[in-house]
């Protein structure tokens, strides 16, 4: 803290004439052109600026004038406001921690109980007659309910939530293959989709009745517990990370955490809701049908609102760290402040603008910015044709792309993202920026591996209508408005995992 002596007149109207010179707007500065290091461990850093105080040195005999001496006053009241502030931060902080690390603490002990399920099934499994094994079918694997069986109920339970119609299940299961199902695991499925409706009573019934029978696993019984709660406030286990998925506990999954996420949204919890679309679509992605694209698009769209008032608010729950603005600050080298006080994380102006709501092209002095200590990273997959934007592993943002078409396939692996460029030239065709050949479109995100540059990258298109086929030479293709967004948010440096 500096202090200043009030030693005459003279002093104090210097003083006060360079605190008023410290008033003013700081332009914000442009993004690109910007150069990260490799995306790495985060730990959140706190930068402040210095702030000046005045500090009383005056004799007994120096009286302060009245208007200084409520200065003076404001000063220090604007001091405990801050540090209250800061006490009151720091206690949100502790307190969110402390949900996070139990959350943390359910899931681990979710996996740990599933795997050791597993691993019993498996010793049943081995102990049992081959020809036994669909009489005492429980539903782990190397059983029969593993099987092509229920993965086909569980692909027509997901499709009958989907459209809202359960006959295909309900025929399945009465008429069909679906037979051949143990009766407990027929019943389990009908109390589920029993208790999605307004027939709860019912579903809690069969669930009183099945459990501890053959046909169905403790995961199952789980799902259909948290089935029987209100929507909004299920609390839906978490798949073991380390497993296989068990095909009908994944669509059970899946149903739940969509109810949710629609739930949640509609009563505006939009960090819950944003973190049930985030899993929704990551469960789509990992199960062993093909992708629901058009779910995936409307549940990408569902997603954007969410977390709109969620990781893009500045008022949202999500981890950072706090910048204040200094006099004469831009977004640019605010940005490259927090990348030199943490090696190895990346972020650009964009992210920090969309984080912080900023709207306007200039920033004040004594703002405080939010800077998400999430890093940002990409994954696309390529037989779901979906980009899909996240900090750390929440899916923030997802879009529909295409990819290369045959002979010139997409390849997979991990990448970086280097060179980004707005209103890209086609160099090797020598094609210029809007020429009706050129297909880079509106902006070109570099991908890099190894640290070398490759001939692929995220582009946009002069074709939108090709978006979602097969149809580039292995690069992503996207629609120009997509791509933009992805521009502005996704820095230099960071990760990109073609799947």
């Amino acid at each position: 803290m500096r202090g200043l002596a009030v030693v005459a007149l003279g002093a104090v109207l210097i003083w006060f004439g360079s605190s008023q010179g410290r008033s003013g707007t700081v332009a914000a500065g442009e993004q690109g052109g910007e150069v990260a290091p490799a995306v790495g461990d985060v730990s959140p850093v706190t930068l402040a600026a210095e702030r000046g105080t005045v500090g009383s040195a005056a004799g007994p005999m120096m009286r302060r004038k009245p208007e200084l001496d409520a200065a003076e006053a404001e000063r220090i009241a604007q001091e405990q406001r801050e540090a209250l502030r800061i006490q009151q931060e720091a206690e949100e902080d502790r307190q969110r921690k402390a949900q996070r690390d139990e959350l943390e603490r359910q899931r681990l002990a979710a996996e740990a109980a599933e795997a050791a399920e597993a691993a019993e099934a498996a010793a049943r499994a081995d102990a049992t007659p081959t020809a036994d094994l669909a009489a005492n079918d429980d539903g782990a694997f190397g059983f029969a309910s593993s099987g092509p069986g229920t993965e086909r109920v569980a692909e027509l339970l997901l499709d009958a939530w989907l459209a809202g119609d359960p006959e295909d299940l309900s025929t399945y299961l009465q008429q069909g293959e679906g037979t051949k199902l143990p009766t407990t695991q027929r019943q389990l499925i009908s109390a589920f989709w029993q208790a999605l409706g307004p027939q709860v009573d019912g579903a809690r019934a069969i669930y009183d009745r099945v459990q501890g029978q053959q046909g169905v696993t403790s995961v199952q019984l789980g799902l259909l517990a948290a089935a029987l709660d209100p929507p909004g406030r299920r609390g839906v286990p978490r798949a073991a990370s380390s497993l296989r998925p068990e095909p009908l506990a994944h669509a059970m999954r899946m149903v739940l955490l969509g109810d949710e996420a629609a739930s949640l949204l509609d009563a505006r919890e939009y960090a819950g809701s944003a973190v049930a679309w985030s899993e929704l679509i990551k469960l789509e992605i990992a199960a062993d049908w093909a992708p629901h694209r058009s779910a995936l698009l409307g549940w990408a769209k569902q997603l954007k609102q969410a977390q709109a008032n969620h990781r893009f608010s500045a008022r949202g729950e999500w981890p950072s760290t706090e910048v204040t603005v200094e006099r004469n600050d831009t977004l640019t080298g605010i940005r490259k402040r927090v990348m030199g006080a943490t090696p190895g994380f990346t972020i650009c102006t964009g992210l920090i603008e969309a984080s912080n709501e900023i709207t306007a092209t200039r920033i004040q002095p004594d703002d405080v910015l939010r800077i998400p200590t999430d890093p940002a990273n990409c994954i696309v997959d390529l037989e779901a044709r979906l980009v899909m934007y996240r900090h750390g592993d929440e899916i923030v943002r997802a879009w529909e792309c295409g990819i290369g078409k045959p002979g010139s396939e997409t390849p997979i692996g991990e990448f970086t993202v280097g060179i980004k460029q707005k209103k890209p030239a086609h160099t090797v065709w020598g094609l210029p920026y809007g020429h009706p050949d050129n297909p880079l479109g509106s902006h070109w995100l570099e991908l890099q591996r190894g640290g070398k540059k490759t001939s692929y990258g995220i582009h946009g298109t002069n074709d939108p209508d090709g978006v979602g086929s097969e149809v580039s030479l292995g690069c992503i293709r996207m629609r120009n408005e997509d791509v933009g967004e992805l521009f502005r948010l996704l820095p230099q440096g960071a990760q990109v995992i073609l799947q």
